[in-house]
Parts: C-alpha cells; structure tokens; sequence
C-alpha cells in the first residue's frame, strides 16, 4: 500500500492566500451590502445603526457553531471588530469612556467591544459620560461596573436620559463566568426589543450582609445603599429587588435600561 503523498508546504501556504483573498471579498461584499442598507434607510441619525440585541445574537450564533483549535475569544473579537466598524460606517459615532485610576482597562474593554475604528471620548467621571449621551443622542457611553463613589446608574432611564442598553464583553468562559466588565449607555431611541434581561436602579437602606450575584454595581450616598443590579426581563422590578435586598425593605427600585444574557463559551 503507498502512502498518500502530504501537501508542501507551497500547497498549504497557497490555500491559507486562497482563504483570505475569498475572506477579504465577502468583507468586500459586505460593504457593499451596507452601502445598500444605508441608501434604504436614508437615515441621518447618527448611531441609529446600533442595534445591541441583533449584535448579542450573531454572537451567540458564532459561539453555537464554532469548533477546531482556533480561541473562540478570538472568533468573537473578529467579528466584534466586524460588526462595530460596519455599525460606524452607517451612522458615525464616537464611544464616551470613563478613564482613570480605577477604570485602567477601559480602554482596552471599549476597543475589543467597539472596534478601532471608532472614535474614544475620554472622561473622568460617569456623570460626565451620561451627560454626553444626553446631548450626543447617536453616541453611546461606556462606564465600569462594581463598586462606585457614588450611584451614577441613578441618572438613567429618566426624561430624555440615556438607558442602559448592553454589557461588556459580550463572551465569558462557562467553566469560570466572570459578572459584567462594564455597562454600555445609549439614548432610549435605540431599539432593545430581544434584549432578554432587565437592569434595575435598586436604594436600600443600609447594605445587604449576604452577597448576591445579580448585583452588577454598588455605592453608598446619603445615608442609603444603591445598587445597579439585573435579572431575568420577564421577572418584574419588586421581584428583583428583593433578591438583591436580601431581607432588608426595599425604599425604590425603577429599570434603567435592559441588556443581553451573558454568551458563555
């Protein structure tokens, strides 16, 4: 029997150009389809391109069927870069990011989130990010979660206030599920019909002795407790808050915005 003769290393180096010549078309080809897209539209609302739970979905899709040795972080971070620039070229926008001492990977989490295409706008408090959303209706902002100095998430979902609207990143491992990185705020005209969990502005009046998982964000102000926290959309705001209040009454709870399930992987 003879043994079947192995590709050259000239044969496996010419499929590997063949692949990314027919890669680089269909990206090609995919502009062209949103320069289509935005011909239809005819839209000069800058950001209405942002569509947070379609984003999550195709996500979770590429998550559903990947396989072989190649990170699906990676696959996700590609398409990431793919799905945001294109989303910037329909409408242009820029990202509003809290920077500091405390926020030392923001603008890494708003790159691997937003892409490199789109432009940053630095800021040194979270009212400041909410406040630029407020007036730049097509921006979208990006503030980090866990424990504040004071609750800011308190300033969405009001009149003509931005809402919150997605979380960062959008892919954790299964075996070790890390909570949200950061929460992405955007003006409430963007659509989030499919987003399937529900984020609640949560005042206490001290802090609950037990942890609780849904709690993405915590801060202490006038003598009460604020907690920004998320559970299931269809589970209604008393609901979630009890869970977080852990036994203590609960002086007011509202929803701020909605977001995606985490894609694990």
């Amino acid at each position: 029997m003879t043994q079947s003769k192995l590709p050259s290393l000239a044969d496996l180096r010419g499929e590997i150009d063949r692949i990314d010549t027919a890669m680089h078309e269909l990206l090609m080809e995919r502009g062209q389809i949103i320069e289509r897209l935005i011909e239809i539209k005819k839209t000069a609302e800058t950001g209405s391109a942002f569509r947070p739970a379609r984003e999550a979905d195709v996500v979770r899709r590429l998550v559903e069927r990947h396989h072989g040795r190649l990170p699906v972080e990676l696959v996700v971070q590609i398409w990431r870069q793919i799905i945001s620039t294109f989303t910037y070229v329909q409408a242009p926008h820029s990202i509003h990011v809290l920077m500091g001492p405390e926020q030392e990977g923001a603008r890494e989490l708003a790159r691997f989130h937003f892409g490199f295409g789109v432009p940053l706008v630095q800021h040194s408090n979270p009212a400041s990010v909410i406040a630029a959303i407020a007036r730049e209706r097509g921006d979208l902002g990006l503030i980090g979660l866990g424990p504040a100095k004071e609750p800011w998430w308190e300033k969405l979902g009001g009149a003509d206030q931005p809402i919150a609207m997605a979380t960062a990143p959008a892919i954790a491992r299964a075996a070790s599920p890390r909570p949200p990185q950061a929460v992405v705020v955007g003006h409430p005209s963007i659509d989030t019909a499919g987003l399937d969990m529900r984020l609640v502005a949560i005042t206490l009046a001290a802090a609950p002795k037990a942890p609780v998982d849904a709690v993405l964000a915590s801060a202490t102000a006038g003598g009460k407790h604020h907690v920004l926290a998320w559970g299931p959309r269809e589970a209604d705001e008393a609901e979630i808050a009890r869970d977080v209040a852990h036994g203590l009454p609960v002086e007011a709870v509202r929803t701020v915005g909605y977001t995606a399930k985490p894609i694990a992987a």
